[in-house]
């Protein structure tokens, strides 16, 4: 298996789980994310982390495509900006973020867009899975033999 698929087999499903709890418990995750943002010391250690990821997808899938295995570069660059932007300017992070919080739209727009970007990762990551699955489905039926006459 190559990087991209395996980098979009961890990415994809938690890029999905995110965007669905976006949209679908939206004030639930507002609540989240205004408790997260009220400790300037749980921004500083997603920053960490963060940065940590970005530096990881990076190091291993620095490619730039014209593929979705683009999507996976530009978010590990992203990654590290934020990190760095975390780690840096906690105080900016948290005046930053909580006013996106209250902004319902952008809440959900934010869940949509990761959504399909995760969608678009999963079926690159899986779709060989549901090929292999739907080879065997048709190698195992059994084959009509033609009559004779």
């Amino acid at each position: 298996m190559t990087t991209s698929k395996t980098i979009a087999r961890l990415m994809g499903p938690v890029m999905l789980a995110m965007g669905l709890g976006m949209v679908i418990e939206n004030d639930t995750m507002r609540e989240l994310s205004r408790e997260f943002l009220s400790n300037r010391g749980l921004i500083y250690l997603a920053g960490m982390l963060t940065l940590l990821a970005g530096l990881a997808i990076v190091n291993l899938h620095n490619l730039w495509t014209d593929d979705w295995r683009v999507i996976i570069t530009v978010f590990g660059w992203l990654a590290i900006v934020g990190g760095l932007f975390r780690i840096l300017l906690p105080g900016q992070v948290q005046a930053l973020g909580t006013g996106m919080t209250e902004n319902i739209a952008l809440m959900i727009i934010g869940g949509l867009a990761l959504i399909v970007l995760g969608g678009v990762l999963v079926y690159h990551g899986y779709g060989h899975f549901w090929e292999k699955r739907r080879h065997a489905v048709a190698s195992s039926r059994p084959r009509k033999r033609p009559r004779r006459k």
